[in-house]
């Protein structure tokens, strides 16, 4: 019988079951067989998985070195180290009231969508939608109304570059993702490889999340039935002020986050990216009024998606309090979890390659 091994800090992005057949999900991690059939001996999924930097602990060292490149441009400001490069922030919101209930924090991401489907800028959307018990999984959204199904956010992880395939092989041109840092990292080193069998150039444009953390499906369901909470009943999840809020039919509750710090998926705590920063267009609450998204306008392909976008959307600049906050909020993410990062990789007997470039700016 095969040796199957989970990975202990696989991020759940979609990938490697994706684009490789050996490999399964189960209990929102991946399982695989002892030596991966050869694969990661020829350094394919290290070249892809985010987490790559933990394979070879899995992989008894049959993985090669393998740099990790970063693929947006090089930053050159001190505000770009920490943000990753971009050319423009805003602040915008859906234009239609209808549209903005539907989704959160003024549903940018879901009327640029619904716009760039009827420009015909974009023919497929993967976004994340929710099972009743709150389980988040990719879906092809086509036409607006179905956009509207992966309105708000769901705070556990979604492989979303699933979806992504699933759309290459349903043979749609124009393709969008919304997704965390971790899958917009996933198709980024997936298009790095250059290779037209994985038609990765149908990816037009990808949307990354805020993110700081995502719980565990499972470590959730628990910790709300210790509350009374059945998960099903929840309607709304929402973090507010350094609260966690879950809102169900007959009645609100607010949990200081840091008691949900059991829930946090492993992967999360050795993750240094708060933006985004290898999306086109990365989008957040933080730094903007309420009722606002953030938009950080990173590459031509997002701004394309946010020029097609003009009739959806209303914009407004964003100040320098709020870029300030986003700037505070993406570093203590990186100096919290970086630490983290170095003493995984000290796990790591075959590779000593740095995962992420980040540069720790000391005096003025």
């Amino acid at each position: 019988m095969a040796d199957k091994r989970s990975f202990p800090v696989c991020c759940y992005c979609g990938a490697c079951a994706a684009f490789i057949d050996f490999k399964k999900y189960k209990e929102e991690e991946v399982v695989f067989d002892k030596g991966c059939g050869g694969m990661v001996s020829k350094g394919f999924c290290f070249s892809f998985c985010p987490r790559s930097f933990a394979v070879c602990r899995l992989c008894e060292g049959e993985c090669p070195r393998m740099d990790v490149c970063d693929f947006s441009p090089l930053p050159s400001r001190h505000e770009e180290r920490v943000l990753g490069y971009y050319k423009e922030m805003i602040c915008a919101r859906a234009a239609d009231g209808r549209t903005r209930e539907v989704g959160q924090d003024g549903s940018a991401v879901t009327a640029m969508l619904c716009e760039a489907l009827r420009s015909g800028f974009i023919d497929a959307a993967v976004v994340a939608v929710r099972t009743e018990d709150w389980k988040a999984e990719p879906f092809i959204a086509t036409t607006p109304e179905e956009v509207l199904r992966g309105g708000g956010s769901k705070y556990t992880a979604c492989p979303s570059v699933l979806g992504v395939w699933e759309a290459i092989d349903r043979g749609y041109e124009n393709i969008a993702m919304v997704g965390t840092g971790c899958n917009i990292e996933a198709v980024r080193r997936l298009q790095a490889l250059h290779d037209p069998a994985l038609e990765l150039d149908r990816v037009k444009v990808l949307i990354g999340l805020f993110c700081t953390e995502a719980f565990w499906h499972r470590d959730l369901v628990v910790f709300l039935a210790e509350r009374g909470i059945d998960i099903k009943e929840v309607e709304r999840f929402y973090v507010s002020k350094g609260r966690f809020i879950v809102v169900t039919k007959d009645r609100e509750l607010s949990i200081p986050t840091e008691e949900l710090e059991s829930c946090v998926r492993a992967t999360c705590k050795i993750c240094e990216d708060f933006t985004a920063q290898l999306a086109d267009v990365s989008a957040g609450s933080s730094g903007s009024p309420e009722g606002y998204t953030s938009l950080i306008i990173r590459t031509r392909a997002g701004e394309e998606l946010v020029s097609v976008s003009k009739k959806a959307i209303e914009t407004k600049k964003l100040d320098d309090a709020g870029i300030k906050k986003i700037e505070r909020l993406a570093f203590n993410k990186k100096m919290r979890n970086y630490g983290r990062i170095l003493d995984q990789m000290g796990i790591c007997s075959a590779c000593l390659t740095n995962p992420y470039s980040f540069t720790l700016q000391t005096g003025d």
